[in-house]
């Protein structure tokens, strides 16, 4: 009985975010808007050999399988449903002793076993999924046994020194697909490990199908903001919701001059919502009822809860690896923080990592503070997002301030030309335009002042990259024009040829394919040996209509550098539309194994489609496709290739609608392309009955 007089307590409501971890199978009534992916991975899961699902790391992979995919497959029908299985838990032997059986298989199998169930150490996965498969439909059929791997990329980032073990666990997975026809296998990867993955592709009996999943869309964002609190007696005002995903997508920098630039993108990190929403949750007052604006600037502020989040791991890495936490912050803010504000990157060694044990850079990593990314075999560490910039900063200097020990010790940055042109580059590289912008103006106008004429005009061509990547073509060929009158002032040959092939790229995204044929002339004409420009002629001459010529250019600039992947790309590409379907096939996928701008990529992808389908292998063709549309849905050209795809098996209203498609989007289209669209839509009406 309360006290007269004194307010009755209000007891605190759970928390119905999860936040950083993933969620949980038990949790699908606090998962929200992933909806259409579930479906989308549940459908594909069921028809396919093997389905891959990708993404970024921390995007959700592990949530939408534990909480969107496996309830939606709880009460299906005529499944064998297994637990999702990984592939690494927790070895004990040392590494330099052989295991008695296979480490990977092992664990795979005894992850996707029930907790009674007695596991044989040297077990293959063929054997365990032939006893799971032992249920039978009405019809006398094996029912579909559904099989998951999670964070699949464990195979190749634990223990490198194991390959032979990885060899053996990869045939093995072979041998299952191959002896368990009821086998329905699922893998999650993050995408910097899709090229390993299309290596272990090749080695099974059955075609991989890819599906993508990318941060939230602010629709989507909005739903997993305010449905969860539907179990609770709390709620969002009207637009609060919204409002807050407009600043979850929202990122402002500040740059070295001191100016601020303000960036929102189109999509939400899935982390960083749970983080603020855990956060925002947990600071309200216990009697609120109606979260409104005034609430959400209170309590929902985003930075503060970055760096709560930040200095909650380190604590926990602190306790976890005995590192201490001074140090620990001074490594994260010396190694990953650049003197320009921007993340830094570091090499993972053999045991350390930039003179820091490996496993703490492991205990951050599982933390979300850092994330990696494998980059020519090789696996490098940066700060997990943008925002932990400014938050770990400004939780450095409070705890710095409150122990009494100085700032940190780093050069500050020098303010003359070549550190504003390299601040300008560093912003471009993260797409933070404006500050790039302004860095570079600041550079050209001292090198400018400083009578500096060369690295004046090699400053115009970065401003001129900067327009480009901002879509400003106008702004970009005045630069590279300013600059081209200095490089020929100073007779600088190479950098005079570099400066047309721009120019010449601009005109060829233009569609004035005859300007980038001179241009790339000219360049050529200046460094007969560039090639550089040979590339750039053979793809105008190409996208003017002359193929021919384009394969002769192309194999000039192969007769150079024979690795140019994209001399490969184009010659594989001009190739296919001249039929010649096997030589083009080899140039596609040596260009695809010597690497490609991503736009380049996906052209690669869906010209190789079109191969395959003249060749009669339609499920490698559709699988090509799926992988180009995962990339990039809306790109014209891989809707033309898709209708080629589509002609080539006889699926005319497929066909039919990608080449509508193709010319619907196709506003930069080559010429050549157009036509074939018509063209081959004709042909289709004419074959209509």
């Amino acid at each position: 009985m309360n006290s007269p007089g004194k307010p009755s307590a209000v007891m605190p409501q759970a928390n119905p975010y999860v936040g950083p971890r993933p969620f949980r199978s038990s949790e699908t009534d606090q998962f929200f808007g992933r909806g259409r992916e579930a479906r989308d991975v549940r459908s594909l899961w069921m028809a396919e050999r093997v389905l891959v699902l990708h993404g970024p790391p921390a995007v959700g992979k592990t949530s939408l399988l534990n909480a969107g995919v496996l309830p939606l497959l709880a009460n299906e029908s005529h499944i064998d449903l297994l637990p999702p299985g990984r592939l690494v838990i927790q070895f004990t032997r040392p590494l330099a002793e052989a295991p008695p059986h296979n480490s990977y298989s092992f664990t795979l199998i005894s992850s996707w076993s029930h907790a009674a169930q007695w596991i044989e150490p040297g077990m293959s996965i063929a054997e365990f999924l032939t006893e799971q498969s032992q249920h039978m439909n009405e019809s006398g059929e094996p029912n579909v046994l559904l099989a998951a791997i999670d964070q699949f990329e464990e195979l190749s980032t634990s223990f490198p020194a194991r390959y032979e073990e990885r060899e053996r666990f990869i045939s093995q997975l072979g041998d299952a697909l191959r002896e368990v026809r009821s086998l329905r296998l699922l893998l999650v990867v993050r995408d910097d490990h899709l090229a390993e993955l299309a290596a272990i592709e090749r080695r099974m009996p059955y075609p991989f199908t890819y599906v993508r999943l990318d941060p939230l869309a602010p629709p989507a964002a909005t739903d997993a903001v305010y449905k969860p609190l539907k179990g609770t007696d709390r709620s969002f005002a009207d637009g609060v919701a919204e409002e807050l995903v407009d600043i979850l997508r929202t990122t402002t920098y500040t740059d070295l001059v001191g100016e601020s630039a303000t960036l929102q993108v189109n999509l939400v990190e899935p982390l960083l919502l749970q983080i603020v929403c855990t956060q925002l949750w947990s600071s309200l007052p216990a009697d609120l009822k109606v979260i409104r604006r005034k609430d959400l600037r209170r309590f929902g502020d985003v930075d503060q809860a970055i760096m709560r989040f930040y200095e909650t791991a380190i604590h926990e890495v602190e306790l976890e690896t005995e590192q201490s936490e001074g140090s620990l912050r001074s490594w994260i803010e010396s190694i990953f923080i650049t003197e320009h504000g921007t993340r830094g990157n570091a090499y993972r060694g053999f045991s350390m990592t930039s003179d820091m044990p490996n496993r703490v850079v492991d205990a951050l990593t599982e933390r979300h503070i850092l994330t990696s990314e494998r980059r020519a075999l090789s696996t490098w560490y940066e700060l997990s997002q943008d925002r932990l910039i400014g938050a770990v900063r400004e939780s450095n200097q409070a705890w710095r301030a409150e122990h009494g020990q100085r700032e940190l010790e780093r050069e500050p940055p020098v303010a003359d030309p070549a550190s504003f042109r390299a601040a300008a580059e560093e912003a471009l590289s993260i797409g933070n335009y404006p500050s790039a912008r302004r860095f570079a103006q600041v550079a050209a106008s001292r090198y400018r002042e400083s009578g500096d004429d060369r690295r004046l005009a090699q400053t115009l061509v970065l401003e001129g990259d900067i327009s480009r990547a901002e879509g400003d073509l106008n702004a970009a060929r005045e630069n590279l024009r300013a600059a081209l009158s200095s490089f020929s002032i100073l007779q600088d040959s190479n950098s005079t040829a570099r400066t047309l092939s721009a120019l010449a790229e601009i005109s060829l995204s233009t569609g004035d394919y005859m300007a980038a044929e001179d241009f790339q002339m000219q360049a050529l004409r200046e460094h007969p040996a560039s090639v550089e420009a040979l590339i750039g002629l053979g793809y105008a001459q190409w996208y003017s209509g002359s193929p021919a010529d384009a394969e002769i250019t192309f194999n000039q600039a192969l007769n150079w550098d024979p690795q140019a992947a994209r001399a490969l790309a184009g010659r594989g590409q001009v190739r296919a539309e001249m039929r010649e379907y096997v030589v083009a096939l080899a140039d596609l996928d040596s260009a695809l194994e010597s690497g490609l701008p991503f736009t380049e990529e996906v052209d690669v992808r869906s010209a190789r489609a079109v191969v395959l389908a003249a060749l009669g292998q339609a499920a490698k063709a559709d699988r090509e496709l799926a992988l180009a549309r995962s990339q990039d849905p809306h790109r014209a050209r891989t809707h033309l290739r898709a209708g080629q795809v589509a002609a080539a098996l006889g699926r005319n209203a497929e066909a039919r609608r990608e080449f509508e498609a193709a010319l619907r989007e196709g506003s930069g289209l080559p010429t050549p392309d157009r036509q074939a669209a018509r063209r081959m839509l004709g042909a289709l009406a004419d074959q209509a009955p």
